[in-house]
């Protein structure tokens, strides 16, 4: 069984929230917050949970793991920089590299399923291997071209590309194995420019380089509701989200 660690890269503070605390503390039921439903998810099928938080939120979410059950399970990095998601979750490479794999999961992703979690940490496998859960939805803002089983291209409307009507998207989780898996980022940040708008190495684009450029496995899970690939980026995503676990609390 692959030893896995899960990786939150939540070190956004989530401004278009209007909210006054960071985006990973925001409450979505009763008395738990993001934090709370990502912890509890991801410590169900992962053997650590790390997360990667801004400089600025670190004293406040020390706080809040003063009490936090199995904390000896958890652990918490910063991100100084905000140089986007790839940056986040190499620069937390010391906290999962005794692992074999790694499971990224973004910081606001409250509705996945514990099947798409279990169905991910079951494909994880120690070498070149690449697990990504994938919802066919309408207007993606990110797509994923796929040829003969391989990862030829992510799009991403952000960056200026164009979208298919109905495409694949992903769901804010990854797996990766963790051998060799540094050397393969170096290697991609050798080679790779930043995001013709976000001006960031996106982490995205790492994929079809592994995929297809350096020939790892890809082993894809298809998740049948589009719910499960939404975040918490506007006040509309949260009543949303916020509605959908009230409706899951009644008998």
């Amino acid at each position: 069984m692959s030893r896995i660690c899960a990786v939150i890269p939540a070190a956004g503070r989530g401004s278009r929230l209007g909210l006054d605390c960071p985006k990973v503390l925001v409450p979505v039921d009763g008395q738990r917050r993001v934090w709370d439903v990502l912890r509890d998810n991801l410590s169900a099928v992962a053997d650590q949970v790390h997360i990667v938080l801004a400089p600025s939120v670190m004293a406040q979410f020390e706080e809040v793991l003063n009490s936090e059950p199995g904390r000896d399970r958890i652990s918490v990095s910063q991100q100084t920089t905000p140089l986007g998601m790839g940056d986040a979750i190499f620069g937390a490479e010391p906290y999962w590299t005794g692992f074999d794999s790694i499971l990224i999961v973004w910081g606001d992703q409250v509705n996945l399923s514990q099947v798409t979690l279990r169905d991910v940490a079951a494909l994880c496998k120690a070498e070149k291997t690449m697990v990504l859960p994938l919802v066919e939805c309408r207007s993606p803002y990110v797509q994923y071209d796929l040829k003969d089983g391989v990862l030829t291209a992510v799009r991403q409307s952000r960056e200026g590309d164009v979208m298919d009507e109905v495409g694949f998207s992903d769901v804010g989780v990854f797996a990766l194995s963790v051998s060799n898996l540094l050397q393969c980022w170096n290697l991609f940040v050798k080679e790779s420019e930043v995001g013709a708008q976000t001006n960031e190495l996106n982490f995205l684009p790492f994929l079809p380089f592994l995929s297809q450029r350096l020939s790892w496995d890809l082993q894809t899970v298809i998740v049948s509701d589009p719910v499960e690939a939404l975040g918490i980026n506007t006040p509309e995503d949260l009543q949303v989200t916020r509605e959908r676990f009230a409706r899951l609390k009644q008998p």
